[in-house]
């Protein structure tokens, strides 16, 4: 083949793709990807056996000037308090605030009929040897039909006798 042969094909060549007519679409840009809702949060990490979450408020207190801690004012809340609830036939242990174990957390006993429980908690003849230290407290509540939330009225007491702090809190909570 002759270069003038090459010279003419390579031309064709070249003025066909000039000619091309295609039409190529234009691409479009790449846009990162926003989420229109946040990302739920994490479930909290279990706590020293924690396996139920709740909520309280304040409803009431009678302040000595002897208490210590958060839930000590009316309207007061707190949430994502984590417990540890362990039921065995009749009987119930409702350990609130673990993340506090083994210190400052609550830990209730006592008994449950059918969906209702009652629990209390005293922490001895000693507990004024301690600032922030209950002297005890009350828990009664309903559990859901199918266990899985629960509702609870506490009553919780510390400083000496006569000159005591007393409150009540009302709780909400589900497993998790």
């Amino acid at each position: 083949m002759s270069s003038s042969s090459i010279s003419v094909i390579l031309c064709t060549v070249l003025l066909l793709g000039a000619c091309d007519r295609r039409q190529v679409a234009p691409t479009a840009p790449i846009v990162p990807f926003t989420p229109s809702e946040p990302s739920p949060a994490p479930p909290p990490a279990r706590v020293n056996g924690a396996n139920w979450s709740a909520n309280a408020a304040v409803l009431s207190a009678v302040n000595s000037g002897h208490a210590c801690g958060w839930g000590t004012a009316p309207n007061q809340t707190r949430s994502g308090v984590q417990w540890r609830i362990a039921i065995a036939g009749d009987s119930i242990v409702l350990d609130e605030d673990m993340p506090n174990w083994p210190t400052d957390d609550i830990p209730y006993a006592g008994t449950l009929t059918g969906g209702q429980f009652t629990a209390t908690y005293a922490s001895g003849s000693d507990y004024l040897r301690y600032v922030c230290q209950f002297k005890g407290g009350s828990l009664s509540g309903t559990f859901s039909a199918d266990f899985s939330s629960f509702e609870a009225l506490e009553t919780l007491t510390w400083g000496p006798p006569g000159n005591e702090t007393t409150v009540q809190r009302r709780w909400t909570g589900a497993p998790f």
